[in-house]
């Protein structure tokens, strides 16, 4: 990826590979841990996380599942930062859980990115938008998960910090993918 090797080790999760996690992680540059958001931190991910802070490992976290019936993404994200002593900041964010998920909003790019059809596993359409108030988020959406949405992205950047690289790249701080 412009002009880097990226190399993905895929460890299990299962305590009986503990051992096998551990020396991968202390090869690693960066992890991506995943979150189920119907279980939460699970035992076996806050081990793992203590050798991630220990050795100042910049962690991505991914948070999937999104189309079952799940935690409150605000309850997960103080979780997380609870259960594995990390600070985060979502990037994107749900709209809706479960059989009412609609979709995630991306708040870099101002953009849903909306699911369709019964499996709301796969993006169906992309939407841009240049303002969170915009009123064709409404129509995508509907107005009472449009309204939900603008006050979660304002209570977000209200609570979160923004990320910034650097910190991101010492471990003091982890960008949040839903």
């Amino acid at each position: 990826y412009k002009n880097y090797k990226v190399n993905i080790l895929d460890t299990p999760g299962h305590e009986d590979f503990a051992e096998d996690t551990y020396r991968t992680l202390s090869a690693v540059d960066s992890v991506i841990m995943v979150i189920d958001c119907v279980k939460g931190v699970e035992p076996q991910t806050r081990k793992l996380l203590e050798v991630c802070r220990m050795r100042n490992t910049p962690v991505i976290v991914f948070i999937n599942k999104l189309d079952r019936e799940g935690q409150n993404p605000f309850d997960l994200l103080d979780e997380i930062e609870k259960e594995l002593k990390i600070r985060v900041r979502p990037l994107t964010f749900p709209i809706g859980i479960g059989k009412f998920f609609k979709g995630v909003f991306d708040l870099s790019r101002s953009s849903l990115n909306i699911f369709k059809g019964q499996s709301k596993t796969t993006v169906e359409e992309i939407i841009t938008f240049k303002d969170i108030n915009d009123k064709k988020i409404d129509e995508q959406i509907g107005k009472d998960f449009a309204e939900q949405l603008r006050h979660d992205v304002d209570l977000i950047n209200g609570v979160y910090d923004n990320l910034d690289k650097e910190k991101y790249l010492a471990g003091e701080i982890s960008p949040v993918f839903f």
